[in-house]
């Protein structure tokens, strides 16, 4: 997925998608860099909620090449909102462990599977 993404952001530069936002920004690396990160977390969100497989990969990279090219600013912007939303979980819970103490989870949603925990896949 991140060479896909990768390729999607170099052609975004290339076509000049994020032309007009380089310009406000004065910055060309920042904004391809930002823009790799947002196109990634639209990649994870709708992965998660739509609970999509590897057999949904190349529908899901093709849908986000179109939303890619055709709407970059959105998904700078929705980047944005997701960041200050993160700092101020991240702040209410900084303000909740002096209470709670250090032994508070600091990412209550975070769950890992091991290798170990996979279940076998049936055919």
């Amino acid at each position: 997925m991140s060479v896909n993404i990768t390729h999607m952001a170099i052609q975004a530069l290339r076509k000049e998608c994020l032309a007009r936002e380089c310009n406000r920004q004065q910055q060309v690396i920042p904004v391809v860099n930002s823009f790799y990160a947002a196109t990634f977390l639209h990649l994870a969100h709708v992965w998660r909620t739509q609970r999509k497989t590897i057999s949904d990969s190349s529908f899901v990279l093709k849908d986000l090449e179109v939303l890619a090219k055709k709407s970059p600013r959105w998904l700078l912007k929705t980047l944005e909102l997701y960041l200050a939303r993160v700092s101020k979980e991240q702040a209410s819970l900084s303000g909740a462990q002096k209470f709670c103490g250090p032994e508070a989870p600091p990412f209550k949603d975070l769950t890992f599977t091991g290798k170990s925990d996979l279940q076998p896949h049936s055919s």
